[in-house]
């Protein structure tokens, strides 16, 4: 009787779960699975893009997601409009960007997505039938993938839906949107106002950021946007010279990349109080005998492996690094890549 009850239980609870349908059935990704899974810039690298698109460089910590659509589908036409408001009202504010790519053969079909109000300051639109087979999937009908740290980490379906209780549909993508990706901002908070959120989006999405710059963007705004323009930029500035800070505790690693983001806010924001102090940490550094090694292994190990393109050569140049600073992080880690290519 105890295990009757068991099964009755665990039977109860598998046909509570949300029902997951499909919307088409002609997106099955099926075999795409076992595919080699591609980086951001292989992914887009051949989308030809309305208007201007962040690289995957500026992207920061914000999570990529690259969705595949196409427009002949007369069932998915049924559907889409829902998916599509769906889709712009779970990524508003969120550290996401949406790549969405239209993959038809003999169109371009970035209107149809635009009409259909799949806008934002985070959802951009593109063009290019490759994209189907770079990533992997088996149809170009409304497929997506989640990128981490520049690496495509699934391919899944958008036209997937969970059946609500009232008989609506919650896609999939959108709850994945709205509950299971993380992220972060450099400057929004959940406390920047809306009218600030429009200045400050293109900054999130690369637009260059510098004491001028700001200057320019200041003239436009008044008191009262310019004050709490000033404060989400001195927040912001405040972490960045913690992360700086932060980084001298860690990994050379982690300690290089610190000192490459003093060097940027010391240039950037020289007349401020976070770039003067990061100038200062700068100036030790440069007197640092033992860092000065590191940055220069580093150096001369990424210029092996950009540059290394056959087994010979990268083993003459990473010996280098290895030869010269035995005893530094990067020296080490070009040791290791001589007896791996030997």
């Amino acid at each position: 009787m105890p295990m009757f009850r068991l099964l009755v239980v665990c039977i109860v609870a598998v046909l509570s779960l949300p029902t997951l349908a499909f919307a088409q059935a002609s997106a099955e990704t099926g075999g795409a699975a076992a595919r080699p899974m591609v980086s951001l810039d292989q992914a887009l690298a051949g989308v030809r893009w309305q208007g201007r698109v962040p690289s995957p460089a500026s992207i920061g910590d914000k999570t990529p997601v690259v969705m595949v659509y196409a427009t002949w589908c007369p069932k998915c036409n049924t559907w889409t409009p829902e998916l599509f408001a769906q889709l712009a009202e779970a990524i508003k504010d969120k550290p996401i960007i949406l790549f969405a790519v239209n993959a038809d053969e003999t169109v371009r079909g970035v209107d149809y997505a635009l009409q259909r109000n799949l806008v934002g300051p985070n959802i951009f639109h593109g063009d290019d039938p490759s994209i189907v087979a770079r990533m992997g999937f088996q149809s170009e009908l409304f497929n997506y993938s989640i990128f981490k740290e520049g690496q495509q980490l699934d391919r899944k379906q958008a036209g997937s839906y969970y059946k609500q209780d009232d008989g609506s549909k919650e896609f999939v993508l959108s709850r994945q949107i709205k509950t299971g990706l993380d992220g972060k901002f450099s400057l929004l908070t959940d406390e920047t106002s809306d009218t600030l959120k429009h200045v400050l989006w293109p900054i999130e999405l690369g637009s260059k950021l510098d004491e001028r710059s700001l200057l320019a963007m200041r003239k436009m705004m008044d008191d009262t946007l310019a004050e709490e323009f000033n404060s989400a930029i001195s927040s912001f500035l405040d972490r960045q010279v913690q992360k700086i800070a932060d980084s001298r505790e860690g990994t050379v690693p982690q300690q290089i990349h610190g000192y490459e983001l003093a060097e940027l806010i010391a240039t950037d924001f020289k007349s401020t109080p976070q770039g003067r102090a990061c100038r200062g940490l700068l100036d030790k550094l440069d007197e640092n005998e033992s860092f000065q090694n590191e940055l220069t292994a580093k150096k001369l190990y990424d210029q092996a492996m950009q540059k290394g393109s056959t087994p010979v050569a990268l083993r003459r140049m990473m010996a280098r690094a290895s030869s010269r600073f035995p005893e530094t992080h990067f020296g080490k880690e070009a040791q290791k890549v001589i007896d791996a290519v030997q």
